[in-house]
């Protein structure tokens, strides 16, 4: 349990959250505030003593974020050396094959959408490079996509043959596309959405009846994450707003329509990072690291959570 701390000054009664936005459980505890990197401010974070997640609060607007993420500030945008279309798909490619990591997950999560769910029309919600949308497209689903970042759609574009449409996710899009979907993904998306907008009731007006939705999110209360506690490498304002632990992801489909059908965690690392900071000796603690993270994923402390739930 993360210890509260009293909040600041510039903390009052209407800067408080009444209740846990996952959970719903009352009066969550203030934690801290996070200086964002991207403009400077301070976000107030706020834990829960019942399902032990976390969030910034007050939540930043639906416009506020909706321009983060169609500029060229989010972290896959950031990544992108070059402005020409062609030499960024090459980019993505040639990471991808450096350290195998979307279309690992991309497989395995395919694979289990295609075996739960009870059709084979999915969405991609925040679709990034494609390298989900291209797996389901494999596994034998009809996609649609959608995606905010610019260069991110031009590279989904010549990986899948089609370009995500872009719109941000919210009720209204949720709304006209009612009930469209067998299957929707979000991988590594949740925990960048404005909770008191509900996503996760948008989510359930998507599916069908028996629909599946699959998530991916960073894991808030990992090995990992309590060993680096408010220097989590996740708590980052206003690109992540949510913190996740098992128990709040499950609370907060299960209060929204959802039964959870399956919640695992897995772990992974790029272990060039350490090739770099270390040199020949990186062997040593990428070795400890690959144990360490092993271990984590055993015991369900992994780093992140693929979770999938059906509309009941």
């Amino acid at each position: 349990m993360l210890a509260p701390q009293v909040p600041d000054n510039r903390l009052d009664r209407s800067n408080t959250p009444v209740n846990c936005l996952f959970c719903r459980h009352p009066k969550p505890d203030y934690w801290f505030s996070k200086r964002s990197k991207h403009n400077g401010r301070p976000y107030p974070l706020f834990t829960c003593s019942n399902c032990g997640g976390a969030f910034v609060f007050p939540v930043p607007s639906e416009q506020e974020l909706h321009e983060f993420y169609s500029g060229t500030q989010s972290a896959l945008e950031v990544g992108l050396r070059d402005s020409d279309p062609l030499h960024q798909y090459d980019q993505a490619i040639q990471e991808e094959v450096e350290f195998p990591n979307s279309t690992v997950d991309a497989k395995r999560i395919a694979e289990n959408l295609k075996r739960l769910a009870p059709g084979m029309k999915a969405l991609d919600v925040g679709s990034g490079y494609g390298f989900f949308s291209k797996a389901l497209m494999e596994a034998g689903f009809s996609v649609d996509a959608i995606e905010l970042g610019e260069a991110s759609r031009k590279i989904h574009a010549r990986m899948t043959g089609f370009e995500p449409k872009a719109e941000p996710f919210n009720a209204d899009f949720a709304r006209r596309n009612a009930g469209l979907y067998d299957a929707v993904l979000l991988s590594q998306v949740l925990e960048h959405l404005p909770m008191d907008a509900d996503p996760i009731r948008s989510l359930n007006v998507l599916l069908r009846k028996g629909g599946i939705c699959a998530i991916a999110i960073p894991h808030f209360r990992s090995f990992l994450s309590i060993l680096q506690g408010k220097n989590d490498m996740f708590i980052v304002p206003p690109e992540h707003v949510n913190f996740f632990t098992v128990k709040g992801l499950n609370a907060a489909f299960a209060s929204r329509g959802f039964q959870t059908m399956k919640c695992e965690t897995v772990s992974k690392f790029d272990y060039r990072k350490f090739k770099k900071k270390f040199g020949p000796l990186s062997p040593m603690p990428s070795l400890a690291l690959k144990g360490f993270l092993g271990v984590s994923s055993l015991m369900d402390k992994g780093m992140f959570v693929n979770g999938y739930f059906r509309k009941l």
